[in-house]
């Protein structure tokens, strides 16, 4: 029984873990000849899988020229061909405007036939229409790839800019500098004439290297240059003989440094004529306690290591050591005795480890080795070996004998390792789960990233939600919905639900909804908070509080017809005034089941509830979704919100969405205010009310001081 409350709390934990990724992303798509219940289930698909999208529905051509000089488009979702908009005819005016938007084709059912015309037509992806999740994994990678080649894009753009200041920079230095490719110079500043005995740089272009050196330093010059080249050796400094224009010589000190020029590769060539050899400063490269590597330096190398390794074939490891015990020893035995077991450490890794590995303090607690080797399963060998030798050594010191526990986390850097922030990020993440164990357990871990879970683990996770709702791990909190502009004597909250684990930790349903949704527990989940909300706010009016609390229910709980009988039963049962409560649905979840969400809010309103729709704007049926459902409130999709931080303040878009909605005669509430630049934007445009973590966080109590603030 044991085990298996530890499995589900593991399995309800990996889902807490998800905290850790970013959270929403706005996705904008244009789906093409495609329902209102084709394209609502897509919306409803993305969103459980914690995006943020917004469609619109495009039937002919004019309606998709217009949409893309609107703005820049993130994905098509096209079918085959319909009404008045060929596929064809998309694409040809993608690449007639030169638009990078990665298009996926949706099909009635799987046949190689579709798949083979999709892909002749430059479709990234040809999906059967009943394949949601192969769809969501579809949509996933080419916003990826999207992602991708945008950063290149950018990359590219800002490394020209980054060649053309340098040049810059080299034409107007006081050093001697010149640029070479294999052989001949292509580039040189005025200084490095002077230097050589020349009118001006351009008498030097095209001349070989070794005609700036005396003849008999020419064969040691083409060596040094080899050595540099192959192997692929950052700078280099060496001391040879100089010849000028007139044959004179002079001592020369060379340094040569990797380089681009007009986006090719080539070699900058730095002369000196005085002894220019580096001092050593003290400690600028050390760490003063152990005599490793600082962090500084540590992550100038790991910053090298990268660039090499995207070349190919220069594959190495990045360990992460962190010594789990340090704070207790610190307590206890003070300072002094932390620095000493410091430095045994580090005589250890200088004993265990070649000369080759970089090997650096980057913390107080923690030291990081670059270990020169591609195999990952050597890496983990001694990493453990390292690890074994640090928890079996015995540090003395006046009399005072402690033993050392570490954890060691190891990442391969690789063609596509991200930067060194990315990566220490990742091997410290290996150290740390090596840490999390019972008693701050030894160890090493290679991190590997996460790639997604199989069906047999999704079907654990499913039992393991059925056992937390079976046994009620649930608690909620309340977030206030502040007035901007809309004035009332009511004070405004949302319900929030958190599940916990066995640890008593929160997640939110937005981490494991789609777990909710495969496991059938959304109904039972939303009468469970639909009757604390109604106990804790029927609390609250009994104090004396005037409250008005938003409670989300989700497309199978108003598709359930018991639904509004047992809501009655509850009101009449705790004499709870209906109208303190509004009942939030989605508006993409409406905008396919349109029918039963209009029979569902015409029952609330017998019951005199309020309604409020949300995510308003996401779903490409949002203006017939308002129309025809009797909202009292109208809250605007986060993507809205998360766009007004860089919008253009000329863009008067979002007013006159605001302005519409209020003319309809809805309060408006914009969520997700975790900046400050928005809200001035927010109150110019007339939003009724706001939520967000910048107000307020959700908390255990509904106690918001709302007319103070």
């Amino acid at each position: 029984m044991k085990e298996a409350v530890t499995t589900s709390d593991a399995l309800l934990q990996r889902l807490s873990d998800q905290r850790r990724q970013k959270l929403r992303k706005n996705v904008q798509l244009l789906f093409l000849g495609l329902s209102p219940a084709e394209t609502d289930p897509i919306i409803s698909l993305l969103r459980g899988a914690r995006l943020a999208p917004r469609g619109r529905q495009i039937s002919n051509e004019s309606e998709l020229l217009e949409a893309l000089s609107e703005r820049s488009w993130d994905l098509i979702i096209c079918t085959s061909e319909r009404d008045d908009l060929a596929v064809k005819q998309a694409l040809h005016h993608l690449k007639r405007l030169d638009k990078d938007i990665p298009v996926i084709q949706l099909v009635p059912h799987a046949d190689s036939r579709y798949l083979l015309q999709g892909l002749k037509a430059n479709m990234q992806a040809v999906v059967p229409l009943e394949e949601k999740e192969l769809l969501l994994i579809s949509i996933r990678r080419e916003l990826e790839h999207l992602e991708n080649r945008r950063r290149m894009r950018q990359a590219e753009a800002l490394l020209k800019e980054s060649e053309k200041r340098c040049k810059v920079l080299m034409e107007r230095s006081t050093m001697a500098i010149a640029y070479f490719n294999a052989e001949r110079l292509l580039l040189a500043n005025s200084a490095f004439a002077k230097l050589f005995g020349y009118e001006s740089p351009e008498k030097l272009e095209g001349k070989l290297i070794e005609q700036f050196v005396v003849s008999e330093d020419r064969e040691e010059l083409h060596q040094q240059v080899k050595i540099f080249a192959e192997e692929n050796l950052k700078e280099l400094l060496f001391q040879l003989t100089g010849c000028r224009a007139d044959d004179s010589n002079f001592n020369a000190y060379i340094e040569l440094q990797e380089s681009r020029l007009d986006n090719e590769p080539c070699v900058q060539v730095t002369v000196r004529p005085e002894n220019i050899q580096k001092t050593q400063k003290s400690f600028s490269e050390h760490d003063p306690i152990t005599g490793l590597y600082n962090s500084q330096f540590l992550n100038r190398r790991l910053d090298e290591t990268i660039t090499t390794a995207l070349t190919g074939g220069h594959d190495c490891h990045l360990f992460y050591i962190e010594l789990n015990n340090h704070q207790a020893l610190k307590s206890q035995f003070g300072a002094d005795l932390c620095d000493h077991a410091a430095r045994d450490l580090a005589d250890i890794l200088k004993q265990q480890l070649n000369p080759v590995h970089i090997k650096g303090r980057i913390g107080e607690s923690s030291y990081a080795v670059i270990f020169q080797d591609p195999n990952p399963d050597k890496a983990v060998q001694v990493a453990e070996g390292l690890c074994k030798s640090i928890t079996e050594h015995t540090c003395s010191m006046a009399g005072t004998q402690i033993k050392l526990i570490c954890s060691i986390g190891i990442t391969t850097i690789t063609d596509t390792s991200p930067d060194a922030e990315e990566l220490t990020a990742r091997a410290k993440t290996a150290a740390d789960h090596v840490a999390s164990g019972k008693h701050k357990s030894s160890g090493a871990l290679l991190y590997v990233p996460d790639r997604g879970h199989d069906e047999q683990d999704n079907t654990k996770a499913i039992e393991a939600l059925k056992k937390a709702v079976d046994n009620e791990q649930f608690k909620l909190l309340y977030q206030p919905i502040v007035p901007l502009s809309y004035n009332s004597k009511m004070s405004h909250y949302e319900a929030l639900l958190r599940l916990l684990d066995q640890k008593k930790n929160e997640l939110a349903p937005s981490l494991f909804l789609n777990t909710i949704a495969l496991a059938d527990l959304s109904t039972r989940m939303d009468r469970w908070v639909i009757k604390q909300s109604v106990l804790q706010l029927r609390s609250e009016l009994d104090k004396g509080h005037k409250h008005r609390l938003f409670i989300s229910v989700t497309a199978q709980t108003w598709r359930d017809p018991d639904m509004l009988v047992w809501l009655a039963d509850l009101l009449r049962e705790q004499r709870m005034p209906a109208d303190h409560l509004v009942f939030q649905i989605s508006e993409h979840e409406c905008s396919s089941n349109l029918s039963a969400a209009q029979s569902f809010a015409d029952g609330l309103k017998k019951l005199h509830c309020l309604i409020c729709i949300k995510h308003h704007g996401c779903s490409s049926n949002a203006k017939q979704v308002l129309r025809q459902l009797p909202a009292d409130y109208v809250k605007l999709d986060g993507s809205f919100i998360n766009e007004l931080i860089d919008a253009d303040p000329l863009d008067e878009s979002f007013n006159e969405m605001i302005e519409g909605l209020k003319t309809a005669g809805k309060i408006t509430i914009a969520p997700q205010v975790e900046n400050p630049k928005v809200m001035s934007r927010l109150w110019k445009s007339g939003v009724g009310l706001i939520q967000g973590y910048y107000l307020q966080p959700p908390v255990d109590k509904m106690d918001y001081d709302f007319f103070d603030n």
